[in-house]
């Protein structure tokens, strides 16, 4: 019998992940939460831009929660603890890809209020993405073919001009003076998920870190930039370079960096590679490059985001009830989605 799937909330990430539940012979989708009134009783396929699916969009919580789904993807651009807690309590498995990993990001006693609702309710709670997340995922797997492991790094390197979220940038400093008080504060509140993923994969290497330091760069626009969802003035920020870095015994073992650019024209003149390189130093050392196709999104930028998660959907569900991470699960893979004959 099908999973039964709620979405929680239908902005870029979750109209993508409507779509692949669609798609999915394993899942049914037998509810929408939205989080404003006025998409109240549209039906689902409508906010996503597809054709109507017979499934109404609700926002009422209580709705849901008598929905009595098996899980529900949490993709909401602003999360909330207590949401996440009585979705948990009431029995419902809840995969999230609003910056959760783990959820220390939250804070200690969120983290706990967490972990202790989905074991009461005997569910399961997974974090993912595509970074952080699967690109973690990518990251671990690569250690194994090591005897042993100095150093494990993470590179997200993209133009992400096309994700036309203005909210998203602009929570994370982009569109304002290179000075602005407070703006590497900024951009390190929206991007603290990333303590999650060092952390998690600092637990399943078994090392102990002494502490996660983080340093930014930002890059400004040498022009008017005009991206059609918001326009960044000649001189303000377009662009983020950042590392977080696990270090253990004085040194760096585990790095997650990030290069974001929106628009042609920024200083400094950062490259990209359009994608993750994931490198482990040690014996043997190892580089890999992981790209996403763009061009076979379409307008569906959302799905590098959105898939892991609902792809896991099946293993979350079998895991044992509480808080699991990537390596806690068994391999995720696109199965039941693959295409045969002509």
């Amino acid at each position: 019998m099908p999973l039964r799937v709620v979405q929680w909330t239908t902005g870029i990430v979750g109209r993508s992940a409507v779509r692949t539940v669609l798609a999915h012979p394993d899942l049914d989708l037998v509810g929408c939460f939205s989080w404003s009134a006025d998409k109240a009783g549209t039906d689902v396929g409508e906010l996503c831009g597809i054709d109507p699916v017979g499934v109404v969009a609700t926002d009422s919580v209580e709705e849901i929660l008598g929905l009595r789904p098996d899980v529900v993807l949490y993709m909401p651009l602003h999360w909330q603890v207590d949401e996440m807690v009585r979705l948990l309590e009431a029995g419902i498995n809840v995969v999230s890809t609003a910056n959760f990993i783990t959820g220390r990001s939250y804070g200690d006693e969120a983290m706990r209020r967490l972990d202790d609702a989905a074991k009461r309710g005997g569910v399961s709670l997974y974090g993912t993405g595509i970074n952080p997340g699967y690109a973690n995922a990518l990251g671990l797997m690569a250690t194994a073919v090591c005897r042993r492991v100095d150093r494990v790094s993470v590179l997200e390197s993209v133009d992400c001009t096309a994700y036309a979220s203005p909210q998203t940038w602009l929570e994370t400093g982009f569109a304002v003076p290179p000075d602005t008080p407070g703006l590497v504060e900024l951009a390190k509140n929206r991007q603290l998920v990333f303590v999650d993923a060092v952390e998690m994969m600092a637990e399943a290497l078994r090392v102990e870190l002494d502490e996660i330091v983080y340093t930014p760069e930002f890059g400004v626009a040498t022009e008017d930039l005009d991206l059609g969802y918001m326009k960044i003035a000649k001189g303000h920020v377009c662009g983020l370079k950042g590392l977080w870095s696990g270090r253990a015994g004085g040194r760096s073992v585990i790095e997650l960096g990030l290069v974001w650019r929106l628009g042609h024209a920024m200083e400094p003149d950062w490259p990209t590679e359009e994608g993750y390189v994931i490198e482990v130093d040690g014996e043997p050392s190892v580089r890999s490059r992981f790209t996403v196709r763009y061009d076979t999104l379409g307008v569906d930028f959302g799905m590098p985001t959105a898939n892991p998660a609902v792809n896991a959907i099946p293993h979350v569900v079998a895991a044992a009830p509480g808080l699991v991470t990537v390596d806690e699960l068994s391999m995720i893979t696109a199965a039941g989605l693959v295409t045969t004959g002509g």
